[in-house]
């Protein structure tokens, strides 16, 4: 009987290294190889994080191959949201001396003005920031005409405190359908994953094209975004002095 305990033992020693040492691989293959999708892009390059992507190794992520030179950072959600990631990846992106920037998402049926004070309270924007960012993906239960009421109101608060027009992030379809006919005078961040030619209507600044880019550093995938100029067109999309 001994003797069976201990065999039992070793077998289950055993599958417990073996089960680690397949974790370990998955975490490397996860976090080491990287995607092509853009490696031979025209367009400056950035991704867009959450804590969706977890903890993120940034001393890895500035070993990518890929020509990363900003990151959008979602902050807060609705009125009273926070993203558990957000300071940590704030200060890591300065850190590693990546152009970062803010982002809000937008829920269409909480009282906008509680939205952004939600934003104003978590985001201290300093030179060398993106402009205020505001994500709107969804329509409201009250009828598009009072979610664009909301949403001029968040980025005119925004402009007020931060002294900048800010930024709108949306989907190619939802912004058409939704929101251009108000906000074709804002800067966009426009989501569409598909080739330029979808996007060649917009006045775009910023096209993410895709959900599905391996960076070293990083588990899992995230979204890469072009940026639509040079980098001295890209630093005009930031903030100019300390607020």
């Amino acid at each position: 009987m001994r003797n069976i305990i201990f065999i039992k033992g070793t077998y289950l020693g055993i599958g417990v290294l073996i089960g680690l040492l397949f974790s370990f691989l998955f975490f490397y293959i996860n976090t080491s190889k990287e995607s092509a999708l853009v490696n031979n892009s025209k367009y400056v390059f950035g991704i867009d994080v959450s804590h969706y992507q977890g903890k993120i190794n940034w001393s890895n992520v500035k070993e990518s191959h890929h020509p990363i030179k900003y990151v959008f950072i979602r902050s807060t959600m609705g009125k009273n949201g926070v993203d558990s990631r957000f300071e940590e990846n704030w200060k890591m992106a300065n850190e590693n001396g990546y152009i970062r920037g803010a982002y809000h998402y937008y829920r269409p049926n909480e009282n906008s003005t509680d939205q952004f004070n939600n934003y104003a309270k978590k985001v201290k924007l300093i030179n060398g920031d993106f402009i205020p960012i505001l994500d709107v993906e969804k329509p409201s239960k009250f009828g598009k005409n009072n979610l664009q009421k909301g949403v001029l109101n968040w980025l005119k608060l925004a402009e007020k405190k931060y002294g900048v027009k800010p930024m709108i992030y949306s989907g190619r379809t939802f912004y058409n359908q939704n929101l251009k006919a108000v906000l074709k005078d804002y800067p966009l961040w426009v989501a569409s994953y598909s080739s330029k030619h979808k996007v060649d209507h917009l006045k775009w600044d910023f096209h993410q094209f895709t959900e599905e880019v391996k960076v070293k550093g990083i588990r899992g995938y995230v979204d890469g975004n072009d940026f639509n100029g040079s980098i001295v067109d890209l630093e005009k999309m930031c903030i100019s002095s300390s607020l």
